[in-house]
């Protein structure tokens, strides 16, 4: 009996990685994905399906018999979609004539829509499709055709090896990365504050795909004798985390283009010390290179 939500083909991707590598560490690197992202897939496909489904043993990670089950199946709708994938793609012969795009959430709210509403007020045909999504979704949509194009957050340097061999990039944007406090904080007095500064204060962090990203921060600003930072809470949508902060549970880290049109009185920003700032890129397929209206987005996005 399946439970809760549905199975993902991330999660089933997961778990082939899993078995064909018996080692997490070593499937995520096929994947392309953190170890921790491999781990939260592999859960969250056990919950589904009501039972463990691999085991460790001396020589590795082994499938249990719910696994063997789970496996056989997994391999045949894999297979599908590859034959699905190839059979649609060669019927279409597609092209960009048509742009699909996905962008997470900070970036397209907080800058992208604008941008886009002038591309299509110029190229009213370029648009089909705009998707919002985290980083490792994004970059399935992007592998598998989903979308032509996906704008995140730069975290090629996790894993490069795969990045050049699937895809093609160029940086398009720099985003601030700024603390967030509560306007009575004491740091909220400051010009700017340090990283070592904000670790000493109850933390309250983004996990919509930027785990990776602020945990770099702190493990670049922190002495290795202050030990790894703990962070408090891992909240997903940035609203709830501005209200925790502003209701005094904490400070947070939080890229300046996820803030646009969400504070209040009762939050202050200020700068990091030294500053803090994310690369935002956009990507595509090395085996789909963009055609005259994505190379036209990349232009109107860098403007």
């Amino acid at each position: 009996m399946i439970r809760g939500a549905d199975i993902t083909i991330a999660q089933l991707r997961a778990l082939l990685a899993v078995e064909e590598a018996q080692s997490y560490t070593r499937a995520a690197e096929r994947l392309g994905v953190s170890q921790s992202g491999v781990s939260h897939a592999m859960q969250s496909l056990e919950q589904r399906v009501g039972g463990a489904l691999m085991v460790k043993t001396p020589q590795g990670v082994e499938p249990t018999a719910l696994g063997e089950l789970v496996l056989a199946s997994a391999r045949k709708i894999m297979g599908e979609l590859q034959v699905l994938s190839h059979q649609v793609s060669h019927h279409h012969h597609e092209t960009d004539t048509t742009l699909k795009i996905a962008a997470i959430p900070s970036a397209l709210h907080g800058w992208l829509a604008s941008v886009l509403s002038v591309f299509s007020s110029r190229y009213p045909e370029a648009m089909g499709l705009v998707l919002e999504g985290v980083e490792e979704e994004i970059k399935e949509w992007v592998e598998s055709g989903v979308v032509d194009v996906g704008i995140t957050t730069d975290t090629t340097r996790l894993n490069l090896g795969y990045w050049r061999e699937h895809f093609d990039w160029q940086l398009i944007r720099q985003d601030e990365i700024v603390a967030v406090l509560p306007s009575s904080h004491p740091l909220s007095q400051h010009a700017s504050v340090s990283v070592s500064a904000l670790a000493e204060h109850p933390l309250v962090m983004s996990s919509g795909g930027c785990e990776a990203l602020i945990q770099q921060i702190f493990a670049n600003s922190l002495d290795a004798s202050e030990g790894a930072v703990q962070v408090d809470f891992w909240v997903r949508d940035t609203r709830t985390l501005l209200q925790m902060v502003a209701n005094g549970v904490g400070v947070s880290l939080v890229p300046t283009l996820a803030l646009v049109n969400k504070l209040n009185a009762d939050l202050v920003t200020r700068s990091l010390s030294p500053r803090g700032v994310r690369q935002l890129i956009a990507f595509w397929p090395k085996k789909k290179p963009l055609g005259p209206v994505g190379r036209q987005l990349l232009q109107a996005c860098r403007a």
